[in-house]
């Protein structure tokens, strides 16, 4: 099977067309999960790549949950291992837009920030939740644990997340007054 693929295989055609119908939204869930402690780009190349040479296992049908929980599982991997350098941010602004975008900038990083400093399974759970909508049962399916750990974690990111937020928030209340 390491030959060139055959044109003919009509999981090929099937992989193509979820690649292209998702590619997107799981850039975005492993953006959301990495951070900038890794490229998102290349945690969707390898699990795209894992999902590739192993098509022939999978329905092709419906692939969207197959191929969150396989890019989220990447995700959580490459956190797991142990990182040699912090990636910098992709667009920095160049600070001569108005207020409200500066301001709004600067709170989206405050939570980027904070969401970033969550253990990695608060951070899954949270991402898939708040981000892609996902049911509990879906979640814990993506993060192959039970259903009550699920609502487990994502209590205990909210909880600090709100602890790790209550200063910037109470911040931008005085500065306002």
């Amino acid at each position: 099977m390491n030959g060139p693929p055959d044109k003919l295989d009509p999981t090929i055609a099937l992989f193509e067309q979820a690649v292209q119908d998702h590619s997107r939204r799981l850039l975005t869930i492993a953006r959301a999960i990495v951070g900038y402690r890794a490229s998102p780009e290349d945690v969707v190349q390898q699990a795209l790549l894992n999902l590739y040479r192993h098509r022939h296992r999978y329905d092709w049908r419906e692939p969207g949950g197959l191929m969150r929980r396989t890019v989220v599982n990447e995700a959580l991997r490459i956190l797991r291992t142990p990182r040699m350098v912090m990636m910098a941010e992709d667009h920095p602004g160049n600070g001569d837009e108005p207020a409200d975008p500066i301001v709004r900038d600067e709170t989206v990083q405050a939570v980027r920030s904070a969401i970033d400093k969550l253990p990695e399974h608060f951070r899954a759970a949270l991402v898939l939740c708040e981000y892609e909508n996902m049911s509990y049962n879906e979640i814990a399916q993506a993060l192959n644990c039970s259903v009550p750990q699920v609502k487990t974690w994502l209590f205990r990111a909210r909880t600090r997340l709100a602890e790790m937020l209550r200063g910037y928030v109470d911040g931008k209340r005085k500065r306002k007054d």
